[in-house]
C-alpha cells in the first residue's frame, strides 16, 4: 500500500515546492487539492475514501466525525494557527493526531490588519479609485494617534495588532475572557464586551472560534461611525447585520479577510464603505514558506 498525503490549501508549494519535496523524500505520495480552492465538508470526505490517504495537510475545510470515521487518516497537519474547524472529539475518537502551526500567521495577519487599519482612518481606497478615474476629491480623514480600540481575542495576532496600535498612539481595550489578565493589565484595560463597543473607535476581532460574536445586539451597542475589522473567521460577524450597521449609519466603515462562504459573491461587495480581500491574511511569501514548511515537518515527524 502507498502511502498518500492530501493537501487541502489551494495554494499549497506555490510560494515554495520544498514542503513537496520533503514529502516525496519521506516516501509520501501527493494528492494536490483538485479545486484550488477551500474544499467542501462532501469534497473532503469524497477524497479521504482513498484508504492510502493516511495524512492530512489542512487548510479550513470541515472535518468532522462524519468526514473522519470514514477515512484512514493517521495524522492531521494545520497550515495554520487556528483548529477550531477540527473536531477535537472526533480526531480523539478515530485516534488521529492533530498538529498546528501556532506562531505561524501572527506577523502577516497583524501587518495586513494595521494597513487596513490605516486604509480605514486615512480613506486611501477611495481617493485611489477616484483619482484614477480623473477625479482630483480629496477626503479629510482621522488619526490613530488618540484613539480607542477594542482588541477582541488577545491570541498571538491580537498581541501583535495591540502591540502596533499602542506604539501607533491608540488607546488599547482588550475583550478576551480567556486570557490570564495578570499577564498584561500593565499593558491595557480589560473590558466587558459591551462596554468596550461602546466606547471603541474601530473594532478588530482576532479570535479562533467559529461561532458568531456581532450580530444585531451588538452593533445597536456601538457608537455611530465606528469602523470594523475582522481577520478571523467569517461566521463571527453576521453579514447581514454588518450591512444594516452600514446602512444605518453605525457603522462608517469595515475591512473583512474572511467570509462564511468562501470565494464570497455576497452582498457586502455593492457596498463601497466595505474593503473586502479573499482571505489573504496569511498569503505572504514568508509566512507560506515559515508555515508550509512547519506543517509538513510536523507531519513527517509524527506520523
Amino acid at each position: 500500500m502507498s502511502k498518500k498525503v492530501l493537501i487541502g490549501p489551494s495554494s499549497f508549494g506555490e510560494v515554495s515546492s520544498e514542503p513537496l519535496k520533503k514529502l516525496v523524500e519521506a516516501g509520501f505520495e501527493v494528492v494536490n487539492n483538485p479545486f484550488k480552492r477551500k474544499l467542501s465538508k462532501k469534497e473532503v470526505k469524497e477524497l479521504l475514501k482513498d484508504r492510502d490517504i493516511v495524512g492530512l495537510l489542512a487548510g479550513l475545510e470541515t472535518l468532522d466525525d462524519e468526514v473522519l470515521s470514514f477515512s484512514n487518516l493517521k495524522i492531521i497537519s494545520r497550515v495554520g494557527s487556528g483548529t477550531s474547524n477540527v473536531n477535537k472529539q472526533a480526531v480523539d475518537k478515530n485516534k488521529i493526531k492533530l498538529y498546528s502551526v501556532p506562531n505561524g500567521p501572527a506577523n502577516s495577519v497583524a501587518e495586513l490588519t494595521i494597513g487596513n487599519i490605516v486604509n480605514l482612518f486615512r480613506n486611501i481606497i477611495p481617493m485611489n479609485n477616484s483619482l484614477h478615474n480623473d477625479n482630483w476629491k480629496r477626503q479629510i480623514g482621522r488619526e490613530i494617534n488618540g484613539k480607542s480600540f477594542l482588541i477582541i481575542g488577545l491570541g498571538r495576532i491580537g498581541k501583535k495588532v495591540a502591540s502596533l496600535l499602542k506604539t501607533l498612539g491608540g488607546k488599547i481595550y482588550v475583550y478576551d475572557p480567556f486570557v490570564d489578565q495578570k499577564e498584561f493589565i500593565e499593558q491595557y484595560s480589560f473590558i466587558d464586551l459591551y462596554q468596550g463597543l461602546s466606547l471603541a473607535d474601530l473594532i478588530t476581532i482576532h479570535v479562533s472560534g467559529e461561532e458568531c460574536m456581532i450580530s444585531n445586539k451588538e452593533f445597536s451597542s456601538m457608537k455611530q461611525g465606528v469602523l470594523v475589522c475582522n481577520a478571523s473567521r467569517g461566521g463571527v460577524i453576521d453579514e447581514n447585520e454588518l450591512i444594516n450597521a452600514i446602512n444605518n449609519k453605525i457603522v462608517a466603515g469595515a475591512w473583512i479577510d474572511a467570509f462564511v462562504e468562501e470565494p464570497y459573491y455576497g452582498k457586502m461587495k455593492d457596498l463601497k464603505e466595505i474593503i473586502l480581500t479573499p482571505h489573504v491574511g496569511s498569503y505572504t511569501i514568508e509566512c507560506r514558506q515559515n508555515m508550509e514548511m512547519e506543517a509538513t515537518l510536523n507531519l513527517i515527524k509524527n506520523i
